[in-house]
């Protein structure tokens, strides 16, 4: 090899920024918008760690500059996050980035100064100058990087090829979110200066990706709008669930008018969401179907009608969207059960985050002893790894709460402790998780510690509000806190929202009657509950009719619970009171119990 200077190369996280129209600006505007921008940049959470932790290299040019972060992909992403946030309170400061990882090298300017160089920065430059002002354009080397996260994945919208210097074609992804970025497409795209790819961006995991196509509609500008606003809005919707990966809309619109399987195929995407809209007169009629584009199947489909003239047009985009997410996405919809099925034999050490939260879901469709414990044996084999996610130590804490208070064989004084821990470690590696949020709430209410159960009740819930099974379960722990109104509410717009809701959610209005003595309305409600194996519903049928003097079905529920549990009488203050400690509503159940014939020890 000839001779050459010992340059020392390392892989670089390169975010290169610049003030777009900057050179048409006066020399005192130049300066003034260099001095904000420089200020914006140092402000921001990212730089200052990266600084601290001597992980950040800067590199000035005349309008922005370029920042290397040594540590990882994900930092010059977080950091222009940040940047295009605050730039939201500078509508004056047109800014642009591009990012890319590469190899860089530190150098010794004519100047004696230390300065960067290497492919990595200019790449990142050649990145940059393919957006506008607002936009955060990625390498594809950074998109394969990101796309594998939940927390990312959903932010990415490929755009094809672009051509840059020499003729060079680069593949660009645009990263925006509601908060930062700009979704417009890049001037330099819209004018044709763009190739489509072969593939949009690499599915490492195909099982969780779904993709969400345009509804046909009659063509009218009001029906295109709104069917270009309802697949936006389900989009958006579904991309609030951490287990699900979804294509962005600009990726799915650079492969229009192809059919769903070629499509999917390309965007790597297992399922697709679909549906038509049709207009009479002030009425519409919005269909949705659920496909498996693997197998062909469909999954689900159902049909919405609404009159224009009850509601406006926004209201009835909000309600539909709502109601196809939900009912498509939550843990007890029906993307989760097909999801399930793919994953159902793979061994936990091959477990992705979104896997534990489906583990979860498999074992809460029959909430049993042994359920429990084959689901404890399998976080306890994983436990052995360094590298748990916050869903494994969100379905630890929820598999302790659960033993704890359902009485389950296996609980100790301990049970609530360990929870705690899981569910906030949980929180600590992602508190953006509803599902570690979640078990964080639930941990902090059957530790009976409601000035804390609230706040994270509310913050979990705020996570995702089309989650109905979130809101089920908190709305009704809030009911058991004695807010019988307002978690009835709220369980109740989780029933509205996805008609195959569990049984179990029917208890929030149940508590709701019994609380106001209204027992036949209570006894309605627990003949709707479907949770097998469990004690609570008859329970209710006992105590309701205890209280109503109906003497033979009282004691006939007496029987079927002392035929669960022959020793029931003697710990049913402990079953009771896990639930009931702050509703007011024990010793009314345990009156009804005794009217229906059942023992209780007065020291039970």
């Amino acid at each position: 090899m000839p001779d050459s200077p010992d340059i020392k190369f390392e892989i670089g996280h390169v975010l290169f920024i610049d003030i777009v129209g900057y050179s048409k600006l006066f020399i005192n505007e130049q300066s003034e918008q260099i001095q904000k921008l420089r200020d914006i940049v140092r402000g921001t959470e990212q730089f200052r760690v990266a600084q601290a932790e001597g992980k950040l290299l800067r590199l000035p040019t005349g309008d922005g500059g370029a920042l290397v972060f040594r540590d990882s992909p994900e930092a010059p992403v977080k950091c222009a996050v940040q940047i295009s946030q605050a730039l939201r309170s500078h509508p004056e400061l047109k800014v642009r980035m591009g990012i890319h990882s590469g190899p860089v090298n530190e150098i010794t300017d004519l100047n004696e100064q230390a300065n960067i160089a290497g492919a990595g920065v200019n790449f990142a430059q050649r990145v940059m100058d393919c957006g506008d002002a607002g936009h955060i354009l990625l390498s594809k080397r950074v998109a394969d990087d990101l796309a594998p996260y939940r927390q990312w994945a959903s932010y990415l919208h490929s755009l094809g090829e672009c051509e840059v210097k020499h003729g060079v074609r680069i593949h660009i992804v645009n990263f925006y979110t509601d908060e930062a970025g700009n979704a417009a497409m890049p001037e330099k795209f819209s004018q044709g200066e763009v190739r489509k790819s072969e593939k949009i961006i690499p599915r490492r995991d195909e099982a969780h990706w779904i993709a969400v196509l345009p509804f046909k509609n009659a063509g009218d500008s009001e029906m295109v709008s709104f069917a270009d606003g309802l697949s936006e809005d389900i989009t958006t919707g579904l991309s609030r669930f951490g287990y699900l990966s979804v294509v962005g809309s600009a990726s799915i619109a650079q492969l229009k008018g192809e059919d769903y399987k070629a499509l999917a195929e390309k965007l790597g995407a297992r399922y697709v969401l679909q549906g038509s809209i049709r207009k009479g007169g002030s009425n519409i009629r919005v269909t949705a179907q659920l496909v498996d584009a693997h197998t062909g199947a469909q999954l689900w489909a159902d049909t919405y009608n609404r009159d224009l003239q009850a509601s406006t047009i926004f209201d009835a985009q909000d309600d539909i969207a709502a109601r196809i997410v939900a009912t498509v996405a939550d843990g007890y919809g029906v993307l989760v059960h097909s999801i399930r099925e793919t994953t159902r034999k793979k061994d936990e050490v091959n477990f992705t985050p979104a896997d534990w939260q489906f583990e979860w879901f498999a074992y809460r469709e029959q909430i049993t002893p042994a359920s429990l414990g084959a689901l404890k044996n399998r976080l306890e084999r994983a436990a052995q790894s360094d590298n748990c996610p916050a869903e494994y130590w969100a379905c630890l804490a929820q598999a302790l709460v659960d033993e704890h208070s359902f009485d389950f064989p296996g609980h100790d004084s301990t049970s609530l402790d360990r929870a705690l821990t899981a569910a906030r470690r949980g929180v600590e590696l992602d508190r953006a998780n509803q599902f570690a949020m979640v078990a964080l709430a639930q941990t902090h209410f059957f530790r009976q510690d409601l000035a804390a159960f609230h706040p994270a009740a509310e913050r979990a819930m705020a996570l995702n509000p089309l989650n109905s099974d979130a809101l089920g379960i908190l709305g009704l722990q809030i009911v058991h806190t004695g807010q019988f109104e307002r978690g009835t509410a709220i369980v109740r717009r989780a029933m509205e929202l996805n008609p195959n809701h569990a049984g179990w959610m029917h208890f929030a209005p149940l508590w709701n009657y019994f609380h106001r003595g209204e027992y036949e309305e209570a006894l309605a409600c627990a003949n709707r509950v479907d949770v097998p194996g469990l004690f609570w519903p008859f329970l209710v049928m006992a105590s309701a009719c205890g209280h109503l003097g109906r003497k033979a079905k009282a004691e006939a529920a007496v029987r079927d619970l002392l035929a669960l549990d022959p020793e029931f009488a003697a710990h049913v203050r402990y079953n009771v009171g896990t639930w009931h400690f702050a509703s007011g509503l024990m010793e009314p159940i345990l009156e009804g119990l005794r009217k229906a014939g059942l023992s209780i020890p007065a020291s039970a």
